[in-house]
C-alpha cells in the first residue's frame, strides 16, 4: 500500500496510509493528516488515487496543491499538480514526506516504461 513517511533528517517519525481515493494534508483538524503550524494553510494539498492507464490493478497517486499560501514542493520544484514516484520528497512548511509505492523494486524483472505527460 502506498504511504506518506513523514521525516526530520534523515528520522522517519510518522506514516500515512493513501488508502483513500482522497487524503487530504493540512493545518484543520478535519484533514486525514494535520500538520499543526502556521506555514500550512487549513487545506493545503491533496493525494488523490486514480486506477493506473497502463497496469490493471494498480493505482497511481497525484499530489494537488489546494491554493496554499506557502505551496507545495516536489523534490525542491514548486508543484500545482503532479504524478509521484517512488522515492519523491515532498515538502509543506518546514515539513517533509516521503512517498513510497508501497511496491517492492524487484531489478530481476522487466522494466515497463511510461512516457511522462
Amino acid at each position: 500500500m502506498a504511504k506518506l513517511i513523514q521525516t526530520h533528517e534523515g528520522i522517519n517519525l510518522r506514516e500515512y496510509p493513501l488508502s483513500k481515493t482522497v487524503t487530504t494534508l493540512g493545518r484543520r483538524p478535519d484533514n486525514d493528516i494535520q500538520i499543526e503550524d502556521v506555514a500550512v494553510s487549513g487545506r493545503h494539498a491533496q493525494f488523490l488515487r486514480q486506477p493506473s492507464e497502463y497496469l490493471q490493478g494498480h493505482f497511481d497517486f497525484y499530489i494537488e496543491d489546494l491554493k496554499s499560501t506557502n505551496g507545495t514542493k516536489i523534490n525542491d520544484a514548486a508543484v500545482q499538480k503532479q504524478l509521484l514516484k517512488h522515492g519523491d520528497i515532498i515538502q509543506v512548511g518546514k515539513h517533509t514526506f516521503l512517498y513510497d509505492s508501497g511496491e517492492a523494486v524487484n531489478h530481476e524483472r522487466t522494466a515497463i516504461y511510461l512516457p511522462e505527460g
